[in-house]
């Protein structure tokens, strides 16, 4: 038909002439990289931040003291908490989980502050799962604990020379090469002595800091001396009964906060969120990258439309309207925008896939894409009306100019 007809030519004007449709591409190339991979790298980035939680997929429902708002800073709560949360009906098991963060001694003599985790002694619901070359059983042996393994390999790494003990002032010697601890390596939490017996492969954390696990009652042995030393009860819901049910019944059974893992994950992820500015620094490069393709996009589709109005003064004067010129330019503004987004999006991924690591986190979601889209739209929809104004203003005598 006569419209396809129309839509076709407005394809051929920007495709063929290269240098322009690969600069409004590039545009919107910019704008897409920008914002798909930044606020993927954001969404790793706070995916860490609830790690504890994820790390025991065991636990329906996490109990706690009800002042506290997020994972990694747990209130003390009394021993006879476990055994009211037990006693709520629907309970199918609840175990205790003792975290805190401690200074550790290194064999070197230095210092590092680690997060300490006591998990349940008789069913060790909480300890890591994918432990290298040992099982979670290793924690029943005496003075026994398992480090995550990018600590051993990073802050904690200790001097391959052991120091020589003398009586009198110790001195340290902290500069000689350095090795990664390891099983039979000993750490000094709070004057208890402690032997590493495996590795874990835990991931990295939103704060970097080494994760020592160990039972609940030693580790309850090691912390300074409290009155209340119970962090968190994990509960998992008999069969058939409902977590968020369970919860509102453990909290009015009990007085204790209860929340479902899904939803602690939620109340820590908007913590970070409300408590640090790492939403403003994304937030700003993001809308850089909007303001850069917008600007960029819309500069070069204008001057592509200004450089061809005779053109357009041509397809005017031969009867089409203003609507039907709308609608070239609309086309070709959403063919530069569908490519520029392909585009931005498979690199980001085929870059995120690449460098990913545990300095360089990067988590694709559904959200990030469809926030990308809106983003590429608005550039698409402005860079037509931009250039649309022109064109409406167009009098078919400019065909006759010299």
């Amino acid at each position: 038909s006569r419209e396809v007809l129309m839509l076709r030519i407005a394809v051929r004007m920007l495709v063929g002439d290269g240098t322009k449709w690969l600069g409004v591409v590039l545009g919107v190339f910019i704008c897409t990289f920008l914002i798909t991979h930044m606020l993927a790298m954001f969404s790793g980035m706070m995916a860490r931040s609830y790690a504890l939680v994820t790390d025991i997929p065991q636990a329906d429902i996490w109990v706690m003291d009800p002042a506290v708002r997020y994972c990694d800073e747990p209130i003390g709560m009394a021993d006879t908490a476990l055994s009211r949360v037990r006693g709520v009906s629907g309970v199918a098991w609840a175990v205790p989980l003792h975290t805190a963060t401690l200074r550790a001694r290194l064999p070197s003599g230095a210092f590092q502050s680690v997060l300490l985790i006591g998990v349940d002694d008789a069913t060790l619901i909480g300890a890591p799962e994918r432990i290298e070359g040992r099982s979670a059983l290793i924690l029943r042996q005496a003075d026994t604990a398992i480090v995550d393994h990018t600590s051993a390999h990073s802050l904690l790494r200790i001097p391959v020379e052991r120091r020589q003990r003398t009586p009198g002032y110790q001195r340290l010697d902290l500069g000689g090469p350095k090795r990664a601890l390891g099983p039979g390596d000993e750490l000094l939490i709070n004057d208890h002595r402690v032997l590493v017996a495996a590795l874990a492969d835990l991931g990295s954390r939103f704060l970097s800091k080494p994760i020592v696990y160990t039972t609940y009652s030693r580790a309850v042995a090691i912390h300074p001396k409290e009155r209340n030393l119970l962090s968190f009860v994990l509960v998992k819901a008999g069969r058939g009964v409902d977590p968020r049910s369970l919860c509102e019944k453990i909290t009015t059974h009990t007085g204790l906060r209860a929340r479902t893992a899904a939803a602690f994950c939620d109340d820590t992820y908007w913590y970070y969120v409300e408590t640090t500015g790492v939403v403003k620094r994304i937030g700003l490069i993001v809308g850089i990258g909007v303001v850069t393709g917008v600007s960029v996009s819309s500069l070069l589709l204008y001057l592509f439309t200004n450089e061809n109005l005779r053109y357009y003064a041509v397809l005017k004067a031969l009867g089409a309207t203003d609507w039907v010129i709308l609608r070239m330019i609309a086309v070709q503004a959403l063919l530069a925008c569908s490519t520029g987004y392909g585009l931005g999006v498979g690199v980001s991924a085929m870059v995120g896939t690449l460098v990913k690591s545990d300095a360089m986190p990067y988590r694709l979601l559904p959200f990030t894409m469809i926030f990308g889209i809106v983003a590429v739209t608005f550039v698409g929809i402005f860079s037509a009306f931009l250039s649309g104004q022109r064109l409406f203003r167009l009098e078919t005598g400019e065909v006759f100019k010299t």
